[in-house]
Formats: C-alpha cells, sequence, structure tokens
C-alpha cells in the first residue's frame, strides 16, 4: 500500500484495523520494487506467499508508473491492483492520468478561460496488457462477485497479475 484513499481501506484508523493480515507500507514510487523484494525473498527460503499491492490511480498511472511498467516487463509474481476513482482525490482532487477528459478537478478547472482536463484518460489496463503480462482484469466496485472472482482467478495464476479497479471517491 501507498499514502492514499486506500491507506485507511488497508490499514484501518486509529487502533485498530480490520483483518489480520501481514502488509507493509511503501513510498508512492516505490510499490512494485517493494514487491519484487518480497516475492523474491520468500522465493529464496522457499516459501510461496502471495504479495498483493493496492494503489491508487495517481500512483499507477502516474508517479509510479515506471517502477510498474518494469515489474511488468521482467513478469514478477505478484498481484497489482490499481484502486482507480480518477483523480487524487486524497489531497484535494488534483487530476490523474486516469481523470477523464473534460472532466473538472481542482487542477483542471472548467470555465471561460479551460474546459477541463485537455487530455484523454491513460487506459492503463490496456498499457498493462501490451506488456503480454498473464492476467489483466478490469472491475468495478459495484460489481462486488465479479471482483472476488478476478481476485481467486488472479492469486492461481503464475506470474504477473493486475487488476484495475474503478470506483468512486466516497
Amino acid at each position: 500500500g501507498t499514502p492514499s484513499c486506500s491507506a485507511p481501506v488497508l490499514y484501518g484508523q486509529n487502533i485498530g484495523s480490520w483483518h489480520r493480515l501481514a502488509y507493509c507500507s511503501s513510498v508512492m514510487t516505490g510499490v512494485p520494487s517493494k514487491a519484487t523484494g518480497i516475492v523474491r525473498y520468500y522465493r529464496k527460503i522457499g516459501k510461496d506467499i502471495t504479495v498483493v499491492c493496492f494503489t491508487g490511480d495517481g500512483c499507477a498511472a502516474d508517479v509510479g508508473f515506471q517502477p510498474l511498467s518494469g515489474a511488468a516487463e521482467r513478469n514478477e509474481n505478484f498481484i497489482y491492483i490499481c484502486y482507480d476513482n480518477e483523480g487524487y482525490m486524497n489531497t484535494g482532487v488534483q487530476r490523474s492520468s486516469t481523470t477523464p477528459f473534460g472532466a473538472r478537478t481542482t487542477t483542471t478547472p472548467v470555465g471561460v478561460a479551460r474546459k477541463g482536463k485537455e487530455t484523454p484518460a491513460k487506459n492503463l489496463p490496456l498499457i498493462m496488457a501490451m506488456h503480454k503480462i498473464p492476467y489483466v482484469a478490469t472491475a468495478s466496485v459495484g460489481y462486488p462477485f465479479d471482483l472476488v472472482d478476478k481476485f481467486e482467478k488472479a492469486k492461481n495464476i503464475r506470474g504477473f497479475k493486475y487488476i484495475h479497479i474503478l470506483s468512486p471517491c466516497p
């Protein structure tokens, strides 16, 4: 996980977490690199584990894209989840690369002088598929059973798995 909207979901808030899973945090640009190290360490000591990265769209599509692309190109064995609410919502609703064309954000205002985001959204699932990784899926929090099925499928595939989840910002 990274510092993002996903942090309260993953770590819980205040004195407790909703789960008992092992987790570690990372800087936004280091998530795939840290996951690579964890997977390789456990493989070296003979343990087969499932490593899951959970990041927002800003991390996956923008500041953390280079290590994400590198891990996919190397076909590292972990699941990478991009939780996409189409903007940097945790820091004031700025545009990200996945923000749709024409969308109004604090950094892409709509008015007389500007017409919202001037570039199309980056199609991250397509870019990940172009890496020829074993599994790419898209999902929506509006269809939770479909999402669970995709997690289960990803868990049983060797190599790099990418799941792109569209979700509104609560």
